[in-house]
């Protein structure tokens, strides 16, 4: 995503707007000085492909939609909650895929652009004070979550696992394991935690081939 214009006066966005091209989103609050949001979200509806509203006000939420509004972010809103917004409205045509392949989060490396992130790329979920490490092939994402954002908005039930409070791994990435070690494919290893030692233990053992001969 790429950020081409902010604005704080209502009138102004109005008066530029009208003469600019269409833009692929705008994000826009509800209460502001001189004139309404919805007002404004009607007139220059037709400039943007999708319109957000983001406010802290849950009742307009009804009058924001009657305003052909996509998406309705209510304040605070995380990180977590704003990627899969704009994965729902723009993800299909992103990658030609479904938009569970994939999710948007911003990035504290990249001045915190939004950049996008494919399931199949990701090796692992880290715990990093305040924020979580995305490991993925090509690079490490540092985002302003936790991994229970991760376990509750992002879709990662199926092909991930929880090994400690502090990590989620991708199973297809895991290269070896040794004892309560696992190293994954990109040789960062992590310690099962004692209260996912059985959760572990299962895991292994479904899927370790073992001979049936005697020694």
């Amino acid at each position: 995503m790429r950020l081409v214009q902010q604005y704080t006066d209502p009138i102004t966005a109005l008066r530029e707007l009208a003469n600019s091209e269409t833009v692929d989103v705008i994000f826009m609050d509800v209460e502001m000085p001189q004139i309404s949001g919805l007002e404004l979200a009607k007139a220059i509806r037709f400039k943007t492909r999708k319109l957000v509203f983001t406010t802290s006000h849950q009742e307009y939420a009804f009058d924001a939609f009657e305003a052909a509004g996509d998406a309705y972010l209510l304040k605070p809103y995380s990180y977590a909650k704003f990627a899969t917004t704009i994965t729902r409205l723009f993800g299909q045509e992103m990658t030609g895929g479904t938009n569970e392949d994939y999710f948007l989060v911003k990035n504290k490396e990249e001045e915190h652009r939004a950049v996008m992130v494919k399931y199949e790329d990701i090796i692992a979920f880290e715990s990093f004070h305040n924020y979580i490490k995305i490991y993925t092939v090509e690079k490490v994402i540092i985002a302003y979550l936790s991994l229970k954002d991760v376990r509750e908005q992002l879709s990662i039930k199926k092909g991930f696992i929880q090994l400690h409070r502090g990590y989620i791994v991708a199973i297809d990435k895991i290269l070896y394991v040794d004892g309560n070690r696992i190293t994954m494919n990109n040789h960062i290893g992590f310690t099962v935690g004692d209260i996912y030692y059985n959760e572990f233990k299962n895991f292994i053992s479904e899927r370790l081939i073992i001979s049936s001969r005697k020694k």
